[in-house]
């Protein structure tokens, strides 16, 4: 498998770069596997400059993880939408977090719907958590579905906050 996917990498192929620094990140060669991202990236692959951003933000390199997520998103990566909205919550930017996360949610990323819900319920938009937990539970995301829970218990309703905590588990 990883001399198919040198080959297609070597023949400039995006999707050969991206699997083949998939493949080096599994093996443990995270060198590699970012100059693969970079290549990937470099020919307009958006789940390449997604996991580039990852692999940036796993490093502690925020500002290169932020650029790489930048341009996922723009190319329509739910994972990228969802970098951005995560480094921008942490910066404290949670009007351009909301909106990344949107975005993310929009394109179906289960993950993005948990963020989302826990930023709206912070800012006190009960029901909008709420529809965007359901959302993330529906996708199977775990987190969401116990954040439903938690939020359903709170709000009295302990038939429907059991039955998020199953789907959680």
């Amino acid at each position: 498998v990883e001399l198919m996917y040198r080959r297609a990498d070597e023949r400039g192929e995006a999707a050969g770069a991206l699997y083949l620094g998939v493949l080096l990140e599994d093996w443990g060669d995270l060198a590699g596997a970012e100059a693969a991202y970079r290549r990937a990236d470099e020919r307009g692959d958006a789940a390449a400059a997604g996991y580039l951003g990852a692999l940036l933000d796993s490093r502690g390199d925020l500002a290169g993880a932020e650029a790489a997520y930048r341009r996922a998103d723009e190319r329509g990566e739910a994972a990228g939408a969802l970098g951005v909205g995560a480094l921008l919550q942490e910066r404290g930017d949670l009007a351009g977090a909301r909106a990344a996360y949107e975005r993310a949610d929009r394109r179906g990323h289960g993950a993005a719907a948990s963020n989302l819900g826990v930023l709206l319920e912070e800012m006190g938009d009960v029901a909008g958590a709420e529809a965007t937990y359901r959302r993330a539970a529906a996708r199977g995301e775990a987190a969401g579905a116990l954040n439903l829970g938690v939020l359903l218990q709170e709000l009295g309703d302990l038939a429907g906050a059991e039955s998020a905590y199953h789907r959680a588990d």
